[in-house]
């Protein structure tokens, strides 16, 4: 496709090139078209863009991604945050993050991002239509916030283990999640882990204490004192694989025994 510019498109490129600019919104356009006293409304300079090959859709009504010159063509960034990116982009309020798997690739502890995004909200926050449709959305609220990476909100790993407690049945993957679970475990800090999983059900503590008694004994083993009626771990229509009595777990996801696991250093 080739992308020729009109006079009123190159201002407005110019300076998408010059901001690097990822991710462009209506507001933007008009911004831009303001500032340059262009004559044209913005809603036709973004139809024109994207005939173009200027503007990429994101899923998300009236924010695109910019694919710039250097790329020689309609192509994106390739960027896996882009769903999250462009929820954030038409509302800078939202509480939204990268959580799970897609946290631990984020993290730099998983070597491959997930085919869907993971993303949590908090409950009772709306899920925009764009990012319900292109991301995996559950509802977990952090009671220790979130930190920015790649230059999105991303979970802590503290919790991403609480949230891997609370909902056992929220991966798509525990083969995948086993694979980098010890690393992210590894860079758990105990005070921030007891913060996280201070106001959490009984269930989840004991989960959370089984799932770590092996890797972090030291983050476990304040929570051995809530074991009592038996807890289940994953789905109930899923086969039990385990009954751990030490820690009274029913436990159909997990594929291996965590607490059989060498204490990391």
């Amino acid at each position: 496709m080739a992308r020729s510019l009109s006079p009123t498109l190159a201002a407005v490129v110019e300076e998408l090139e010059l901001d690097q600019t990822p991710v462009v919104t209506m507001g933007l356009l008009h911004e831009i078209a303001d500032r340059n006293q262009l004559g044209t409304h913005p809603k036709v300079i973004a139809a024109r863009l994207r005939e173009q090959g200027w503007l990429l859709p994101t899923g998300q009504r009236g924010v695109w991604e910019f694919a710039p010159g250097a790329h020689a063509g309609p192509y994106g960034h390739g960027d896996p945050t882009m769903p999250l990116r462009a929820a954030l982009a038409a509302d800078p309020d939202l509480a939204a993050a990268l959580a799970l798997g897609t946290a631990a690739w984020a993290r730099g502890v998983a070597d491959r991002v997930p085919t869907t995004l993971d993303v949590a909200v908090p409950a009772g926050v709306h899920v925009p239509a764009g990012l319900a449709r292109t991301a995996s959305v559950t509802t977990f609220t952090s009671a220790i916030g979130y930190t920015t990476v790649k230059g999105v909100p991303c979970h802590r790993p503290e919790t991403v283990l609480v949230h891997l407690s609370a909902e056992p049945g929220a991966p798509r993957s525990w083969g995948a999640v086993a694979e980098w679970l010890p690393d992210l475990a590894a860079e758990a800090d105990a005070q921030v882990f007891a913060e996280e999983v201070a106001h959490r059900s009984r269930s989840t503590k004991v989960r959370a204490g089984y799932l770590l008694s092996g890797m972090r004994p030291n983050l476990a083993a304040p929570l051995a004192s809530l074991v009592g009626d038996p807890v289940r771990f994953g789905r109930r229509t899923e086969q039990l694989r385990r009954h751990v009595s030490t820690w009274r777990v029913l436990d159909s996801a997990l594929p291996v025994d965590p607490t059989t696991w060498e204490p990391l250093r």
